[in-house]
């Protein structure tokens, strides 16, 4: 709610031209019930929120989070509760009221509550989910089967289709066996498959404990995709789907601190944003890059406080964070066509992938192996029929530089540069000093280049 009508972050974050935002969240979703956060604010009821506790307030609700979207230019994505909350009566017709009510003529009978609210015209909101980790038994979460999740799944579906012909339906995804049986009860009413992955890290006194084990944790993101891309190609093959392939989104992904309190490592959202958060950032839109166009939607987790990229300071302040920088830079030059690249140098070897700090929907044939990973990572795009390629370096090294040669399939040169980088990997922002970890343009000399501890560097080169 700090970010509702604070000027700031909507100048912040309008730059970024965020494609897509997801809401009101994940878990969290099992104790919200929308009714409550429509109509007058004057009459809206707080109620103590049961999954992460605190106050839900209903100030900012669905017309507010879909007038607040368009402040910043991107599209909604709405996500719903589908039956396993153990708080609630979740309901199908609650549901299809709720698609009606954002997307429903004036003339319908949802529609014409939300003229009432203020908002006659319909919001045409494409993106809905239906669930959220429904594999999962935690706080107020009803476990169900993948046979389960994926019956009602199409039931809702279908109906929710009924309503609103033109959504774009996301069903809950999970490992490859759970995967496998979505598809077959409820693939062709979906148009993609959710997936979570969380990097974690251990923190005490700003310091990152066994970096290696967070650093290079996106690898084992990116084995996980590996393993699950190639059901998405043979379902999509089976059911004639080119034109129209049903992907992944990686709904929510971030990289989680756990901080010495004093007494114990703590989860929690507060922590700064630092140096290796900007590595660990790089690294896992590298993963998806390079995974495109499997993986065709990835949302961070958040946009504003939390593990955010912005951090307000009272109500009509906010400065950025570490990591806004990276996803500032990949939106201005990381677009275009994947490139294949092969990567080789100084590595850590004999990496047991198990052993890499990731939380999220992990495959057990994944963490059995073991790898040999350079410091180095990197992702590649074209644009322009090939005249202009960009590349993003990051350091996965907490203590070392490299130094990067780069060999071009073609005659190019160096247009432009940037890096995030910093002296300190313990770095981050404040609000007395906004600028420590910053984006700043540099000069290339050739195709050589040195990067410091957990740096980000993208190169634009252009065919001479």
């Amino acid at each position: 709610n700090a970010s509702e009508e604070n000027p700031k972050v909507i100048e912040l974050l309008r730059p970024l031209n965020i494609p897509v935002m997801r809401w009101p969240a994940g878990t969290a979703i099992y104790d919200y019930d929308w009714r409550r956060g429509i109509g007058p604010k004057e009459k809206r009821t707080p109620i103590h929120e049961k999954v992460w506790g605190g106050t839900e307030y209903y100030t900012f609700g669905t017309d507010e989070f879909l007038s607040w979207c368009k402040k910043i230019g991107t599209a909604p994505y709405i996500n719903i509760c589908m039956g396993n909350s153990a708080v609630r009566d979740v309901t199908l017709d609650d549901a299809v009221d709720w698609v009606e009510y954002v997307n429903g003529a004036s003339t319908t009978r949802m529609g014409a509550l939300r003229t009432a609210n203020g908002h006659a015209e319909p919001y045409g909101v494409r993106l809905w989910c239906l669930g959220n980790e429904n594999y999962l038994r935690a706080i107020i979460h009803k476990e169900e089967t993948a046979e389960q999740y994926s019956d009602m799944l199409a039931r809702w579906s279908k109906r929710l289709k009924e309503t609103d012909p033109n959504l774009s339906l996301l069903g809950v995804g999970h490992v490859s066996t759970w995967n496998e049986e979505v598809l077959t009860r409820a693939g062709d009413e979906l148009d993609y498959l959710t997936l979570h992955y969380y990097l974690t890290s251990q923190v005490k006194d700003g310091e990152l404990l066994k970096p290696e084990k967070t650093l290079f944790a996106s690898a084992r993101v990116e084995e996980n995709l590996k393993v699950n891309i190639p059901l998405l190609k043979s379902y999509n093959e089976k059911s004639g789907r080119k034109k129209n392939p049903l992907r992944f989104s990686i709904d929510e992904w971030n990289n989680r601190h756990k901080v010495w309190d004093g007494d114990r490592y703590s989860f929690t959202r507060k922590d700064d944003r630092r140096m290796y958060d900007v590595a660990c950032t790089a690294t896992m839109l590298n993963v998806f890059l390079r995974n495109s166009p499997h993986v065709a939607m990835a949302n961070y987790i958040f946009p504003v406080n939390g593990h955010g990229l912005l951090k307000t300071v009272g109500e009509s302040d906010a400065y950025k964070s570490a990591s806004y920088h990276v996803f500032d830079l990949y939106r201005r030059y990381m677009a275009g066509s994947a490139l294949s690249i092969d990567v080789s140098g100084p590595s850590k070897n004999g990496i047991r992938l198990s052993e890499t700090n990731v939380e999220g929907d992990n495959e057990k044939s994944v963490d059995d192996m073991v790898c040999n990973l350079c410091y180095i990572d990197c992702a590649a795009t074209s644009t322009d029929k090939g005249k202009t390629i960009c590349v993003a370096l990051v350091n996965r090294s907490y203590t070392e530089q490299q130094t990067v040669s780069l060999r071009l399939p073609g005659r190019y040169k160096a247009a432009e540069a940037w890096a995030v980088e910093a002296d300190d990997v313990k770095a981050a922002n404040n609000p007395e000093e906004r600028d420590k970890v910053k984006a700043e343009r540099i000069d290339i000399v050739g195709h050589q280049v040195t990067i410091k501890p957990c740096g980000l560097i993208i190169i634009k080169f252009t065919k001479r």
